[in-house]
């Protein structure tokens, strides 16, 4: 009996212990990749939801991101990679040329006219935490940078005073960036896995784009790819006293 209750509390503790642990936040790591997985189209030609990644503009001011509001995002040179900054991308009016290159997303096509995603401030975080997203920029039509970090504030009435539109200095309703730039981040923890991103912002009001105060969803979807581990100093050490060894046995073959 006694090994019978004894069994018993190993098992509940057991349980206790992986539970709290599968409660626990999972983190990424500086140098971790993930990727940008290009998303379906239906026939019309609009991005399918949760098939990959995109972001979606409320360019007709609804409170919505409809399917035609949405543009497909794919796989620039690097993904999103932990822990780094990138320079912005191409950036010009027309749609994307075979030229055009960027690191975290592929150049896309928005009004006619060609933007990227790039990376001002490092990205870090967690799956309970959210990403810090603060860093997160877009250069379109040749603006060099639009800074999408700011995350989004319910600023109220139009004359409470709460928010200011900072080109003209007056009072706004509606949404504006505060600077939180926190997305929501979900992965298990296993290298090779797909993650989801999801983040909200607001185009800055009074930005040269003419889309300021309008509504930005972004979604990223991919799979987890772990840094390539740095050599330790002792393989550093192996491969040298390789290397030596070589030199000898054919310094020995000369001589011979």
């Amino acid at each position: 009996m006694n090994f019978k209750k004894t069994m018993f509390a190993l098992a509940v503790g057991s349980a206790g212990i992986v539970g709290s642990m599968s409660a626990h936040a999972v983190a990424v790591n500086a140098g971790d990749v993930l990727s940008i997985q290009t998303p379906s189209l239906n026939g019309s030609g609009y991005v399918i939801a949760g098939t990959g990644s995109f972001f979606a503009m409320d360019t007709n001011g609804d409170g919505f991101f409809k399917p035609a509001e949405r543009v497909a995002l794919s796989q620039g040179t690097t993904g999103l990679v932990i822990g780094t900054t990138t320079t912005a991308g191409a950036s010009h009016g027309g749609a994307p040329i075979a030229t055009d290159t960027n690191a975290v997303t592929a150049p896309w096509n928005f009004f006619k006219n060609t933007g990227s995603d790039f990376i001002a401030s490092p990205v870090t975080g967690d799956t309970t935490n959210g990403l810090d997203f603060s860093g997160w920029r877009v250069t379109w039509n040749g603006i060099p940078s639009i800074n999408m970090g700011g995350g989004t504030q319910d600023c109220g009435s139009t004359s409470d005073g709460v928010c200011i539109n900072p080109a003209s200095g007056a009072d706004i309703g509606g949404i504006f960036n505060n600077g939180t730039g926190m997305a929501t981040f979900a992965w298990n923890g296993i290298y090779g896995d797909t993650y989801t991103i999801d983040y909200s912002a607001v185009v800055p009001q009074g930005d040269p784009s003419g889309f300021g105060g309008v509504g930005y969803s972004l979604h990223l979807q991919g799979t987890v790819t772990a840094a390539a581990p740095v050599p330790e100093a002792s393989t550093y050490g192996m491969m040298l006293a390789g290397l030596g060894l070589v030199g000898f046995m054919a310094r020995r073959r000369a001589r011979a």
